[in-house]
């Protein structure tokens, strides 16, 4: 489940109503990751409180449930800033980081061009963080966000191993532009 926020609130209610990890946006910095994972696991690893919900049956299947959290629970960070990319390294050798995905267009954003994804910023930040997916063993992903299928196929080439592919709102505007473009087209 993503989360809103990295807030310790938000993630131990994903948590507790069954989510089995999060993705957690604005993960700038490897203090940025560790607060989400703090939120994220039971002492003696975090500090999450012990709220008994859908997760652990309402109390009855706690044991259990703690047990699992130990070694399953998944903690993907988003990198969506020049921050989180020049920190990537450091957040990735957290050891229970499982994974990251980046956010294009908050990435392009904080590099004052939102969505020029062609910017040289922008390829240049996606470059360093191509050079980090290589070096490391832990999944990369990428959120693209448009219906896009030559950008899905050159982000499986450089090496992200899960792809967020489009929004559903997304999607229904293009098709919609599309086919306007489309009907409006007869008319001339």
């Amino acid at each position: 489940m993503r989360v809103r926020a990295n807030d310790p609130l938000l993630i131990k209610r994903a948590m507790d109503v069954g989510a089995h990890g999060i993705i957690v946006p604005m993960i700038n910095t490897a203090e940025d990751a560790q607060k989400a994972i703090e939120a994220l696991y039971y002492p003696p690893i975090g500090n999450r409180g012990v709220g008994l919900g859908r997760a652990q049956n309402y109390g009855v299947g706690f044991e259990e449930y703690k047990e699992w959290a130990k070694t399953e629970i998944i903690f993907i960070p988003q990198i969506e800033h020049i921050d989180g990319v020049n920190n990537l390294a450091n957040i990735l050798a957290l050891e229970e980081v499982d994974g990251f995905i980046v956010g294009p267009y908050d990435l392009s954003g904080s590099l004052n061009v939102p969505g020029e994804w062609e910017h040289p910023d922008v390829m240049n930040a996606l470059d360093k963080v191509k050079k980090v997916v290589s070096n490391h063993k832990i999944p990369g992903g990428f959120h693209v966000v448009h219906s896009n299928h030559k950008e899905l196929e050159q982000r499986i080439t450089d090496g992200y191993t899960f792809i967020a592919y489009g929004d559903d709102m997304v999607f229904f505007a293009e098709t919609i532009v599309s086919e306007a473009a489309f009907i409006f087209s007869l008319k001339e």
